[in-house]
């Protein structure tokens, strides 16, 4: 789609311009706002009460005023991105538990208090003497490549760069090293080298940064240095951990660190379009009022928004499937991307695993161009700016 970026007001008002440049959003914090610690999410978001959270407006716009849709390879008539933030590579390592703990206890919520931590890590290692003898339950990547690759898909794993790498740590940060072990096609290996083979297979690795890298260049410098290191190729796509993004800084801190392409721009408690378009976008620096030359390709749906029962929208699978239909076809019809986050340690929740394996079924019936977050861009035909 080479549309140029949309001036005037549109829709319920909207400037659309405005709305892509992220200044409704930076407009609509309110003045104590703390970034360090709020995620920007949908309580911010200024579609939401206009009833239009669920359309890609801008697109919609762009179409009616005579606006060329994208032309996807094989004139497929929309694009899909699957993407995977690896928060968790185990789920009973005493090591990343006790890391999860220890940063409880030093920057954990006030109500947490030492002694609670001191006794949940107790419980944690009787809970993992049980399993010691069991194979990790999450210790089954290969299902997510071998269910992608059967769709004829790829996709983009965002991982943590190690506990290491990591100068400020965040009670709600990763936990796991890339040197520790993991079983990958039934054979033991380091993360770094399970890493190593997804790339070697033709899927994407992404950086999944901390939470204080945010606003950090120094932190985003060296975590993404730390996981190319490890995969031994560069590294240009990035989703900020917990979706822990600010509008106002993170772009230029992303694109300063060498970032060409993010994917954080969703919601972790609803679906639809933060931004009214499923088309990528270059981000603005509102500061220094220029264009980056880092590309948004936006998070349309994700599964923890969905199916989480504590938070978000709280669907089960069915009603969850009934608007990932109404979302795809909304992204169908303006021919953009669907960009969905499925984590992969929701490979252990049957509900969570089963709708992902549907809705890759329903994709592919529905004749979508697979894409990996570092292609959607080109094959766009350069977005919604140029």
């Amino acid at each position: 789609m080479n549309q140029k970026l949309p001036n005037g007001v549109n829709a319920g008002g909207l400037d659309y311009c405005r709305l892509l440049q992220g200044r409704c959003e930076a407009d609509r914090l309110p003045k104590d706002f703390s970034p360090e610690r709020i995620v920007p999410d949908f309580a911010f978001n200024v579609l939401n009460p206009l009833g239009l959270l669920y359309r890609p407006v801008v697109d919609e716009d762009y179409l009616a005023k005579g606006g060329d849709k994208s032309v996807w390879p094989d004139r497929k008539p929309f694009a899909v991105c699957l993407t995977h933030d690896v928060d968790l590579v185990s789920a009973h390592s005493i090591r990343q538990k006790a890391r999860m703990r220890i940063e409880y206890i030093r920057n954990g919520p006030l109500m947490m208090s030492k002694a609670i931590n001191l006794t949940g890590f107790a419980w944690d290692i009787l809970r993992m003497i049980k399993h010691v003898k069991t194979q990790d339950p999450l210790h089954c990547y290969e299902r997510w490549l071998d269910a992608e690759a059967a769709v004829g898909a790829r996709s983009t794993f965002f991982f943590w760069p190690g506990w290491s790498s990591v100068g400020l740590h965040h009670a709600s940060d990763c936990t796991y090293e890339l040197t520790d072990r993991v079983i990958f096609h039934g054979q033991k290996c380091t993360v770094t080298e399970m890493i190593q083979e997804i790339h070697n297979r033709g899927w994407e690795i992404g950086l999944h940064p901390s939470w204080y890298s945010f606003d950090n260049l120094e932190e985003m410098k060296r975590q993404k240095d730390a996981l190319e290191n490890a995969l031994g190729h560069e590294v240009i796509s990035v989703r900020q951990h917990y979706l822990h993004y600010d509008i106002r800084i993170t772009p230029r801190i992303q694109a300063e660190a060498g970032l060409l392409y993010d994917s954080t721009l969703g919601f972790n408690d609803n679906i639809g379009f933060r931004f009214g378009t499923c088309y990528p976008w270059r981000l603005y620096d509102l500061k220094a009022e220029k264009e980056l030359p880092i590309v948004e390709v936006p998070l349309i749906i994700q599964d923890g928004a969905m199916l989480n029962p504590a938070k978000g929208m709280r669907l089960d699978e069915e009603t969850a499937f009934q608007f990932i239909l109404q979302i795809t076809e909304a992204v169908e019809k303006v021919g953009g991307i669907l960009t969905l986050l499925w984590h992969p340690d929701s490979i252990i929740r049957p509900t969570w695993w089963n709708l992902y394996l549907r809705t890759l079924k329903y994709l592919k019936e529905q004749n979508a161009w697979f894409s990996i977050v570092r292609d959607a861009f080109k094959a766009a035909g350069e977005g919604i700016n140029d």
